[in-house]
């Protein structure tokens, strides 16, 4: 008995000096938009054998696959053919196929534009992204099918994660019955975070599409139901829609030791908007820590990396890549002979970029 006691207890001794932290990174991007001349573009990238999205992201393709888990707001719908941009976006199925291959896992689906095709539009999209095994959230078939996948749990590394997703609206347009779509409800906000937490997540994230376009700073609105959402337990905060970069604070939480990081805006991912402000935009990069005897999951890292749609002529048309802040000498840079005007475009958005994030630490692409 005593050998059988003095053994349990070495194994105890010996787990918990050797039992190792487990660690999570993610990143975040923000909108996937499908404009007329982004079509066009992939069109003249595939050279006549369908449309090719993959060359707009090779520049961030090793940071964005490096990530455990890397979020992006699909922004248009894959409703098939006949393809259009604005106002009522559907893309060539390629445009996800392409986020994927260039690292992208949970995609967002619950925005303004959501409905641009109707119920066809909403399932065929939920269909190419089941078809792909690509994780999602924010809009379903029916109740049944939100009831069961609903909020979006996924664990790697053995950090489990509650994932939620809501839109301010719809562009008037209603769904059909009986799809949903995740709408910004209090209570309906209230009842998913309860339903998450019997599951016992290690952290919650909300994705929430929100705020006024092309505001620089985040309104009362948002402010209101970020702080909602923290007081109901929510770990994480993420904003989109305004197609700008909005800033970032901390919210503090009583009772709790920890306070809940929001941006309110991550501004445009890939897009045609050329305006200043709305050409570029920032992945927000998070790292968790689970502690491996108390089981508590912190964020024991953050930061942003800026970049700036690149759009330029080619044969007759035009291209898009996503640039990281580079020198006109080294890569990727030094690749394209850049206009003086796109140069200087570049650099305001990065600078008004550091502006508007000043209270968050910079990540800097170098390895490339």
């Amino acid at each position: 008995m005593f050998v059988k006691s003095f053994i349990f207890a070495f194994f105890l001794i010996f787990s918990s000096v050797f039992a190792q932290d487990s660690t999570l990174r993610l990143i975040f991007a923000g909108d996937l938009m499908g404009h007329d001349p982004q079509i066009n573009a992939a069109k003249k990238e595939a050279k006549g054998r369908g449309y090719n999205y993959k060359p707009v992201f090779q520049h961030l393709k090793p940071y964005f696959s490096s990530a455990d888990l890397a979020v992006i707001n699909l922004e248009h719908t894959l409703a098939g053919k006949p393809y259009s941009g604005y106002p009522r976006f559907s893309s060539p199925d390629e445009s996800i196929f392409a986020a994927k291959d260039a690292g992208f896992n949970i995609i967002a689906t619950a925005n303004n534009h959501s409905l641009d095709k109707g119920k066809q539009g909403l399932e065929r999209t939920i269909s190419v992204l089941d078809s792909i095994e690509l994780k999602h959230l924010g809009i379903y078939r029916d109740t049944a099918e939100r009831d069961s996948r609903y909020p979006l749990f996924v664990e790697k590394n053995g950090i489990k994660i509650a994932f939620l997703n809501y839109t301010y609206g719809t562009n008037m347009l209603v769904e059909e019955a009986p799809n949903v779509v995740n709408r910004i409800d209090t209570l309906q906000m209230a009842a998913d975070i309860k339903k998450a937490k019997k599951v016992f997540p290690d952290f919650i994230i909300a994705l929430m599409h929100w705020g006024a376009e092309y505001e620089n700073t985040e309104n009362e609105e948002q402010r209101e139901l970020a702080n909602f959402l923290a007081q109901k337990g929510v770990n994480l905060i993420i904003g989109g829609h305004p197609h700008v970069v909005q800033p970032f604070y901390k919210i503090f939480v009583p009772d709790s030791r920890d306070s809940v990081p929001v941006i309110y805006s991550l501004g445009n991912f890939s897009s045609n908007q050329r305006k200043r402000y709305t050409d570029g935009g920032v992945i927000f990069e998070v790292s968790l820590q689970k502690d491996s005897s108390s089981g508590k999951t912190k964020i024991i890292d953050y930061g942003y990396m800026p970049f700036w749609v690149y759009k330029f002529a080619k044969s007759g048309g035009h291209i898009y890549r996503l640039l990281p802040e580079c020198q006109k000498n080294k890569p990727p840079c030094k690749e394209y002979k850049m206009k003086p005007e796109d140069r200087t475009a570049m650099e305001v958005f990065f600078e008004d970029t550091r502006k508007t994030l000043g209270n968050l630490p910079v990540k800097i692409l170098t390895d490339f």
